[in-house]
């Protein structure tokens, strides 16, 4: 399992997927140095 991140850590690379089909990679694709995320699993 992999290690929590802790305060001051670098976000490791993560690859999504968005609702329209194209793909997004953090942190690499965000504009700021600063960011939140937040999942939501929905059931369809």
């Amino acid at each position: 399992m992999p290690e929590k991140l802790q305060q001051g850590d670098r976000l490791p690379p993560i690859n999504l997927k968005l609702v329209d089909g194209d793909e997004l990679t953090l942190p690499r694709g965000t504009a700021s140095r600063y960011v939140a995320l937040l999942f939501f699993r929905g059931e369809w």
